[in-house]
This record gives structure tokens, C-alpha cells and sequence, in this order.
């Protein structure tokens, strides 16, 4: 379940770690909550711990392999069930993207058609096609 969906910022500048620290975490789950997060989140969690009443065990991430030594079987069983549910994730996330960009879309459209009305400009039919029912956007 999304229990949250932060700002969308530049990657130069913001990383996946340093958004999850600014969000404020804390505030939108409760203490007996479990976060699944990608290997790359593990050294931010500490942070989040630090300043919160969280706990590492608010936190559910992959076991990562140390070096030159291979992870037990139930170790590996873990992290391929943990891919595999990370996996449905980004799909959904995938989802929002273009959701997110339909929403603006048509967020513009009608903007323009308030600036149109509050002007005084003449609107063809075909200005306002995307008005109609079952118009298809592209």
C-alpha cells in the first residue's frame, strides 16, 4: 500500500536516501509499521532512526552479500521474495507516471481554456476537443 508519494525533485541534487531523511517519515506511518526499501536506503535508515522514535525494525530491506563470501540459502530465498515484491512495486510506480502525467495534462488544457474565457479569445471547435466525452488522449 502507498502511504505516501513525496515531491518530485532533480535527481542532481536529491538522491532516494536524502528525500526519504527530508520527508519526515515519522509522521506518516505509525510505530508498528514495516517500510519496504531498496539496498540503497540502508545507509540513511540509521539517520531516520536517530532523529525519530523509529527503529531499524520499521525498515525491511535485502540482505547484502559480503564480499567474497556468499549469502546462506535462506538469505537468498529472502531477497529474491524481497525482489520479487519490490518488483510489483515499481510497476505501480510506473503507473503513477504516466497517471501523473495525464493529471497535468489536463490540468494545462484547462488552464488554457480559463485564460481563453478570462481574454476574450475566440475558440475554434477544435480548441475544445479535449472537452468533449470519450475524447482520446494522445
Amino acid at each position: 500500500m502507498a502511504i505516501l508519494v513525496s515531491k518530485s525533485l532533480p535527481c542532481k541534487e536529491n538522491n532516494d536516501g536524502s528525500m526519504l531523511v527530508s520527508m519526515k517519515i515519522q509522521k506518516h506511518i505509525h510505530l508498528l509499521d514495516c517500510i519496504a526499501v531498496d539496498g540503497g536506503y540502508t545507509q540513511y535508515i540509521k539517520k531516520v532512526v536517530e532523529d525519530t522514535e523509529l527503529s531499524k525494525k520499521n525498515f525491511c530491506y535485502p540482505i547484502r552479500k559480503s564480499r567474497g563470501k556468499d549469502l546462506a540459502q535462506d538469505e537468498a530465498n529472502y531477497n529474491k521474495i524481497f525482489g520479487s515484491f519490490r518488483s510489483q512495486i515499481e510497476a505501480e510506480f510506473g503507473e503513477l507516471a504516466t497517471y501523473n502525467l495525464q493529471l497535468r495534462m489536463c490540468l494545462l488544457l484547462m488552464n488554457i481554456k480559463k485564460m481563453v474565457a478570462l481574454l476574450k479569445l475566440e475558440a475554434y471547435p477544435i480548441h475544445c476537443a479535449w472537452a468533449r466525452d470519450g475524447f482520446d488522449f494522445p
